[in-house]
């Protein structure tokens, strides 16, 4: 009887042990739960042996962009704009300056007497307003918010995720329940609307953006702040994320990062007392319409951070020479240089700052 041919002949090529093989399966597969799929196959093809059926190959990189990703949405006139938590405070001030542009508007909120307040702010006369209680933690809501705006206004060209919770504790004491809280809000509400609306402004095609409103706190940690921190930071990392994804669209991606703005859209609002007694001050804060209206200039601009508080700018840059003073000196294998190159893809970077310094940029 003839002997048969094994299906898998020894490879000529020096196989890498078990153990090493285990711990190069570990790294392609924790590569691949955190998006550098292809990390996984050139480690093994870099080995001389195949990579383990299920870790997914890396398309080629795209050939670098030479510039920033245009502006699109430059004329607002006549586009719809939605606004979550948009009855007062920043939401509010953005609203109206979508308003005042000539936009289509809709106002997202959860409390009517808020609303009734914020409604006499809109000028007669403009392209419209439609207000819709929505909850952003609710992923079947957003369907039908979609489903309705679309119906009332048609095409949805600017979404604004504006809603959020500021938990004002340490995250060394924040319970589970404040955690799960921030997090449902702050930043999965923010997942919740753009993996809904996303596809609609691709389809359509006629230039979109998304804007995120972060904080402050979301580039400068908070001493007291430390769940809130945790969220905001996260929410400019989403937007950097989207901005890489679809840069070669046409819809725009922004993470606005405002510092103290006044929260109360009541001319005749009248501080409650503090928990100790004492009045509460007046906040010093920036004008929510004025707010607005610079969120809107980097839309027009199709800026990828939207910063309003030059006040901030001593602390960030403390924080960034941390980073650079912690960035020890040694030597990089040309394989790790090449792998860090193609996931991080830093590129964004200089093309938004030389995009940034084409033009003044004053507050």
């Amino acid at each position: 009887m003839a002997r048969k041919t094994p299906q898998n002949p020894p490879r000529t090529t020096e196989q890498p042990t078990l153990d090493r093989r285990r711990f190069l399966e570990g790294m392609a597969l924790g590569a691949g739960a955190i998006g550098m799929l292809g990390l996984g196959q050139r480690v093994y093809a870099q080995q001389g042996g195949p990579a383990p059926q299920g870790v997914p190959v890396m398309p080629p990189p795209l050939p670098p962009l030479k510039e920033a990703q245009p502006p699109q949405l430059v004329d607002l006139k006549g586009k719809t704009a939605y606004i979550t938590a948009s009855s007062d405070g920043i939401g509010l001030g953005i609203a109206r300056a979508c308003s005042n542009a000539g936009m289509k508007v809709v106002i997202g909120y959860r409390n009517p007497d808020r609303l009734k307040r914020a409604l006499p702010l809109f000028k007669e006369g403009n392209a419209g307003v439609l207000p819709i209680k929505h909850d952003v933690t609710d992923r079947e809501g957003w369907k039908s918010l979609l489903a309705e705006i679309n119906a009332k206004f048609g095409n949805l060209h600017l979404l604004v995720n504006n809603a959020g919770v500021k938990t004002m504790r340490k995250a060394s004491e924040a319970p589970f329940e404040e955690w799960d809280n921030a997090v449902a809000v702050n930043f999965t509400g923010i997942y919740n609307g753009v993996f809904t609306v996303l596809p609609h402004m691709l389809e359509h095609g006629e230039g979109s953006h998304i804007v995120t409103t972060s904080s402050m706190s979301g580039v400068l940690p908070g001493a007291q702040a430390g769940v809130y921190t945790a969220t905001k930071i996260a929410a400019v990392g989403l937007m950097e994320a989207l901005r890489i994804e679809l840069e070669r669209t046409n819809v725009g991606t922004s993470a606005y990062c405002p510092g103290l703005v006044n929260t109360q859209n009541d001319p005749n609002y009248v501080p409650q007392p503090m928990p100790d007694g004492r009045t509460r001050p007046q906040s010093p804060g920036m004008d929510p319409l004025r707010a607005g209206e610079l969120v809107l200039e980097g839309v027009r601009n199709n800026d990828l951070f939207i910063l309003t508080h030059p006040e901030f700018k001593d602390g960030m840059q403390e924080r960034f020479d941390a980073f650079m003073a912690s960035v020890p000196e040694g030597e990089v294998t040309p394989g790790r240089l090449a792998a860090a190159s193609r996931v991080t893809h830093a590129d964004i970077y200089p093309r938004e700052t030389a995009h940034r310094r084409a033009r003044p940029n004053k507050v």
